[in-house]
């Protein structure tokens, strides 16, 4: 367990670095390919080109969950996490607009739409992997990890770029700064490529390949046996990432431009709630496997149905305090959801189907309602001129992961009483 905790967490370390630093650089990535809007509208165009490799990511979680299905969960991992890493390097050796013009943006969205292929098959991939490796007495302990390990990443990335920010003028952080932590994700990919190759398969795939009970064609086998769990992982999901890219993609910029904080002050605050939301993930995890996982997931989307108003209301009043605060707290919430429900979805899925399903239905959703979310509620805040933009679009999707719960199988609902999630294929 220790070896395939480190080898799935390190690659989803290398994702989230990637989008750490992409998050925090947005701004000067707008402005360098897209120099003659205003500097609001280049924001928003970095923002979009953000959300365009999520748009990428149902590809990748079709093509990936098959390879996962057909051939083995090991070896979309070791693939991913090199796709990924390449196509972060080249982002930080594009010239800018102004030296080869429209070709410029033009890679720039070839580059996101790779990342996105690759995350598509990553996450999924590594959780998939963790749940079936796992000991069911502790699963949402060892896929919590995972969580952890993105938030590092995130963490290392914004440092990384918060340090550079701090050491360099505003013109050679502009010139060539803001370049260096995306080169510099090629080191840690090798590394997680490396440690992926000394790992072997899942116990479940290999008992599938021993008895020869792989699925030939998984993605047309999930539609006649897996259409009920596609639906509530769908909805499960749009309240995850979408609260999770929330505060982690859109609260920094929000806080710098609704709230006047500085670029430091915002990176402080928030990366103080990454840190204790990552401290959080694998506790409310142990806990999930000890009281039972869907009770913890209906608390935390509760929690933000009714806490999400006043606590963005706090956050934007000018209190000194609210930034914090409101982080902290929002944190807390998101934490209990996303500590638990990596443990619960991929095992909604059939065997056979399972990385494919779980590939798609996550990565459709996370497309939709996690990288759409800076540019949604930008958009929508832009239009409106409401600062409580973000805790609407929190309550909107918690709305829909307690609609999916609802609709939760049976089987699923008694093995959570009992606190020993199984696979429950024959419940499909």
């Amino acid at each position: 367990m220790k070896k395939a905790t480190t080898a799935t967490a390190i690659g989803n370390l290398v994702e989230w670095y990637e989008y750490g630093i992409y998050s925090y650089t947005a701004a000067i990535i707008g402005a360098q390919f897209f120099p003659e809007e205003s500097s609001s509208v280049a924001l928003l165009y970095g923002f979009a080109i953000f959300a365009i490799s999520f748009f990428f990511r149902p590809l990748g979680g079709i093509i990936f969950g098959s390879i996962g299905d057909r051939l083995g969960r090991k070896k979309i991992l070791v693939v991913t996490i090199m796709m990924m890493s390449l196509a972060t390097t080249i982002i930080g050796v594009i010239p800018n607009y102004e030296s080869i013009g429209f070709i410029a943006p033009l890679l720039l969205i070839i580059m996101r739409m790779i990342q996105g292929l690759a995350a598509g098959g990553e996450y999924t991939g590594a959780s998939v992997f963790m749940n079936e490796s796992a000991p069911n007495s502790r699963r949402g302990l060892f896929t919590s990890l995972l969580e952890s390990g993105s938030l590092l990443g995130y963490i290392l990335g914004s440092v990384f770029v918060a340090i550079l920010t701090t050491t360099l003028s505003s013109d050679q952080m502009a010139a060539w700064g803001w370049r260096i932590p995306f080169i510099c994700s090629l080191p840690l990919a090798l590394v997680g490529m490396y440690v992926r190759t000394k790992i072997d398969d899942t116990p479940t795939f290999i008992k599938m390949k021993n008895e020869n009970n792989l699925s030939k064609h998984p993605l047309k086998e999930m539609l006649s046996t897996a259409r009920k769990p596609l639906a509530i992982s769908f909805l499960v999901v749009a309240f995850a990432n979408g609260a999770y890219y929330t505060l982690l993609t859109y609260l920094p910029s929000y806080f710098e431009t609704q709230v006047g904080l500085s670029t430091m002050e915002s990176l402080i605050v928030t990366t103080s709630g990454m840190i204790l939301m990552m401290i959080l993930f694998p506790i409310f995890g142990m806990l999930a496997d000890r009281y039972g996982r869907i009770k913890f997931l209906l608390l935390s989307a509760l929690l933000a149905i009714f806490s999400a108003i006043p606590i963005m209301a706090f956050v934007s009043s000018g209190s000194s305090a609210g930034p914090l605060v409101g982080f902290f707290a929002l944190g807390v919430i998101v934490a209990i959801f996303i500590g638990v429900f990596p443990s619960t979805l991929p095992m909604l899925f059939p065997n056979r189907v399972r990385n494919s399903a779980y590939g798609i239905s996550y990565n459709v959703s996370t497309a939709i309602f996690g990288g759409g979310a800076p540019f949604i509620i930008t958009s929508l805040q832009t239009a409106s001129g409401n600062k409580l933009m973000p805790a609407f679009y929190l309550i909107a999707t918690a709305l829909l992961a307690i609609v999916a719960m609802i609709f939760l199988p049976k089987s699923m609902k008694a093995a959570n009483a009992n606190r020993n999630i199984t696979d429950i294929k024959d419940a499909m």
